[in-house]
């Protein structure tokens, strides 16, 4: 369900993932020194042609010791002075690298600009950024993804430990986040990165960006769509309802999500960034320097506040650990974003670390017509709603967001499931 990235990124001390490793320039500018940049260097939000990304001033004090990239702004840009960003011109990339804009208007409308792609290779990540996977996927209607962070210099990652933080982790309606035991809560100013592919091409890059710790506006999504030559990927206007189109050999509907449809998934009570947890990361991963186990690779690059506790990692649905484990870890990532306390759908409890009689699965389907009537019939997927809806593509589809497309090894992984439950772990059932 899932492609690892091979590029051969080399991570390396914390200063690898500092934001002024990057002067990147639009393909009509020329690239910018970055020998000289200060952590606050200076320059166009979105440089243009005839100059590079960076600034002309150079700052006086502190550790601002000036701006590195070209000496003029963008076309129709203002060049930065003083370690300060200019006013954005047509083209480049934004100062200092795959950062956050701050509001939606500074967004590069260009995936080239944003400094978060390789400019050598735009299909490739910028260096920096940390390049991780999961071990329960996300079915995103057959891509192969790759998944990268940038984590801001100077900031660390919260891991929530609900041993200690015992009202955090409370339910959303007793006053707790609502986020799962060993999620991590990134720093304002990160970015998360994901590429999908069809057949080997690029279709969308999706950027979430972490802007303030506000729980309504804190962090926002950008989708990109790429080009049929692999060159560089365009930002999509906002709208409410995304974009549709055809892709791959056999033209399926691929969906690029609105910018409020990322959030209906990045929810506040599913922990917004949803894949960087303890028990999604606890796997070794490919570096370019070596396998390595993705926990003990933060940890060396110095990026958690404390280091997590062990948590087990989720099997993998694909793999070969008990059935019930394989399945409810498909439920956890592909159906609890909304399925849990203070999501979207309360009236049913998916997490992973719910006790199967208190998921509610066992109860009836509240008023749905032309489902059956309970969740989960125990032996009978034909009987249980949760199976339907899953195999279902017209209004009654689960998930209802970002797929068109039903998940064939998933659904059976339930179907499987469901089949060898015993009659009694459900009550009674008329």
């Amino acid at each position: 369900m899932m492609s690892a990235l091979r590029h051969g990124l080399q991570i390396g001390a914390p200063l690898a993932i500092s934001a002024t490793l990057l002067a990147c320039s639009s393909d009509n500018g020329q690239p910018g020194d970055a020998t000289s940049a200060g952590s606050n260097a200076g320059g166009a939000t979105s440089g243009g042609a005839g100059a590079a990304t960076g600034g002309a001033g150079a700052a006086t004090a502190g550790t601002s010791t000036g701006g590195g990239g070209g000496a003029a702004a963008g076309s129709g840009g203002t060049a930065g002075t003083g370690g300060n960003g200019g006013s954005g011109g047509a083209g480049g990339a934004m100062a200092g690298g795959c950062v956050v804009s701050m509001t939606d208007d500074e967004q590069p409308m260009l995936l080239s600009q944003t400094g978060c792609i390789n400019m050598a290779d735009p299909t490739k990540p910028a260096a920096g950024l940390i390049p991780y996977s999961v071990r329960s996927a996300l079915w995103s209607d057959g891509a192969s993804k790759e998944r990268f962070v940038r984590v801001p210099d100077g900031t660390k990652i919260h891991v929530l430990d609900c041993a200690v933080e015992t009202d955090a982790c409370k339910d959303p309606g007793l006053g707790g986040k609502g986020e799962d035991d060993g999620h991590w809560d990134m720093p304002v100013g990160s970015v998360l990165v994901k590429n999908f592919s069809i057949e080997g091409k690029h279709i969308e890059t999706r950027l979430l960006l972490h802007r303030s710790t506000s729980n309504i506006s804190g962090w926002i999504g950008f989708s990109y769509e790429w080009n049929d030559a692999q060159t560089d990927a365009t930002l999509l206007p906002d709208n409410a309802d995304g974009k549709d189109k055809p892709v791959g050999s056999a033209q399926q509907v691929w969906h690029y999500p609105s910018r409020g449809q990322c959030m209906d998934c990045h929810t506040r009570y599913a922990g917004r960034s949803l894949g960087p947890t303890t028990a999604q990361l606890n796997a070794d991963f490919a570096y370019a320097e070596g396998s390595m186990n993705q926990l003990e690779k933060f940890k060396a690059l110095g990026l958690f506040e404390a280091p997590p506790k062990d948590i087990a990692g989720y099997p993998d649905p694909a793999g070969t650990d008990m059935l019930e484990g394989r399945a409810r870890s498909y439920l956890q990532t592909n159906c609890a974003i909304c399925h849990r306390p203070g999501g979207a759908a309360t009236t049913v409890d998916l997490r992973f670390s719910t006790a199967f009689a208190d998921t509610k699965l066992c109860e009836k389907v509240e008023h749905i017509e032309n489902v059956p009537a309970y969740r989960l019939a125990p032996g009978s997927p034909l009987k249980s709603t949760m199976s339907v809806r899953m195999h279902a593509l017209d209004m009654l589809r689960m998930p209802k967001f970002g797929s068109k497309v039903v998940d064939a090894v998933g659904t059976k992984l339930i179907d499987d499931w469901i089949t060898a439950m015993p009659t009694n772990a459900c009550p009674p059932q008329p």
